[in-house]
Parts: C-alpha cells; structure tokens; sequence
C-alpha cells in the first residue's frame, strides 16, 4: 500500500504546485490589493450601505471592506471555495477514474493488495495533497495579510483557512464515494457534487429574498459555512459537524460499494 502511496504522490506533484501556486497568487492579488483601498474602508462601507443584507448573503454578507468582511466576501466566501472544489472534484476524478480508464488498476490489484487497502491509499493521497495545499496556500495568506496591513487574529485566519479548506474539499469527498460506489454513481459523481455544492450557495443565498427557500437551504451545506463568524473567532458546531457526517458517510458508502462492483 505504501507504494501505491509513493506513486500516486509522486505523479502528481506537477498537480500540487500548479494548483498551490494558482491558488496562492490569486489570494495573494486580492488580499494585497486591500492595501490601496484600506484607509478609505469606512467611506466605502458607507457607499455600499445600500445593499440590503439579504442580496449581501450571495458574497457572505453586507460589509465589503472591514478587514473581517473583505477577507470573507473577497476571499473565504466565493474565492477560495470555488477554487478549490474545482480542484477537488479534479483530484478526485484523477485517483479513481484515471487507472481504471487506463486499465491499468488491473496490474495494481494483481498485487497482494486488496481493493480496500488500495482505496484506502487513494484516500490518503488526496488528503495528503489537499492538505499540503492547504498549508502552503497558508502560509502566502498569512504573509499577505501581513504585508496589506489587514489586522486579524492570526489563529482565526488559520481556523477560516482550514476550515474552508475542509468544507471546500467535502465536494471532493462526496464526488470520491460517488466514484467508488458503482459503475453508475461513477458516471454522476463529479456532476452530483458540483450541482450540490453551487447549486447549494445560490439557494442559501437566495433565501434572505425568497422566504420559502429558508426551508431547502436548511439542508445545503454552504448554510453552515458562516466565513464571517468564523473569522470573527466564533466556530460553528453545524460545520464541523457537517464536516464529519460527511466524510463518516463517505466512507461507509465507498468502502461498501467499492469492494463489490466491477472495475475497468
């Protein structure tokens, strides 16, 4: 299992760095970019105090251009989240669909390795990859947000910047599972998972304007992911929890259907 590991991380460092570097530089642009406009944020505050609260709920909220708001509505709340799920999804597609279309997870399992194990590798190599990712994208924030002036506690940063990382990633998950499930699930997964996850932030985005879609946005994930309160250091328990009812339900449901469908 541990040479599955090796090289699955191996062929896809290019992936690695592309995608830090990608993500990286665009945060980096939008944070800095604070700088030009920061002294003037009241003024700006003031100037954008006709949009209701509710149309605010599409960039995470109505103030743009407080140190808390500009990181939420520029970064945490649509930036970084599409980002990523894209690069989720991605990776996701990649570990499961590549050697099977390729025909080539058939030399794999001829090994003494059982399909399980060789899941379960497949599982750490995208952890491990979203989460270098995750550091590294960090770390240039963290400087950023240094060098643009922007004050924030430090550790609400990083508790933002993983758990966005995480919600962000939870797309990966549901595409994975959907992957491993069967041959159908498999021809849905990434589709599924973007539906769930855009479709999902235009309906809990909608739902400060349209009144009977307070209901349905109850049960789409991007209502649990508040960036402001996150930033603002208030943790909130219905994200973390969505966070492991996911990742408990994905791996009931790629473990079960993984060992007993076809492969190839």
């Amino acid at each position: 299992m541990n040479a599955v590991i090796a090289w699955e991380l191996k062929r896809r460092r290019w992936f690695i760095l592309w995608w830090t570097i990608g993500i990286a530089g665009l945060i980096a642009i939008t944070v800095l970019a604070y700088k030009a406009i920061g002294h003037d944020a009241k003024q700006l505050n003031s100037t954008f105090n006709s949009i209701s609260s509710s149309a605010g709920g599409f960039f995470g909220g109505s103030d743009f251009f407080s140190p808390v708001g500009y990181l939420s509505s520029q970064i945490y709340y649509i930036l970084l989240p599409i980002l990523v799920i894209i690069m989720a999804t991605t990776l996701a597609a990649g570990l499961m669909n590549r050697d099977e279309n390729n025909t080539t997870v058939e030399y794999t399992l001829a090994r003494a390795i059982s399909r399980r194990q060789l899941l379960f590798a497949k599982a750490i190599v995208g952890l491990v990859i979203i989460a270098a990712v995750c550091v590294l994208t960090y770390i240039v924030t963290a400087a950023s947000v240094h060098i643009a002036g922007i004050k924030i506690n430090q550790a609400d940063l990083l508790t933002t910047h993983l758990l966005s990382f995480a919600f962000s990633a939870s797309f990966g998950v549901i595409a994975f599972a959907l992957m491993a499930a069967s041959q159908l699930t498999r021809k849905l997964a990434t589709s599924a998972a973007i539906v769930l996850a855009f479709g999902g932030y235009v309906v809990s985005s909608l739902a400060g304007l349209i009144h009977w879609l307070n209901t349905p946005a109850k049960f789409m994930p991007y209502h649990y992911y508040d960036t402001v309160g996150l930033l603002g250091g208030h943790s909130r328990g219905e994200l973390i929890l969505y966070l492991v009812c996911v990742t408990v339900l994905a791996a009931c449901i790629a473990t079960a259907g993984y060992g007993r469908r076809d492969i190839g």
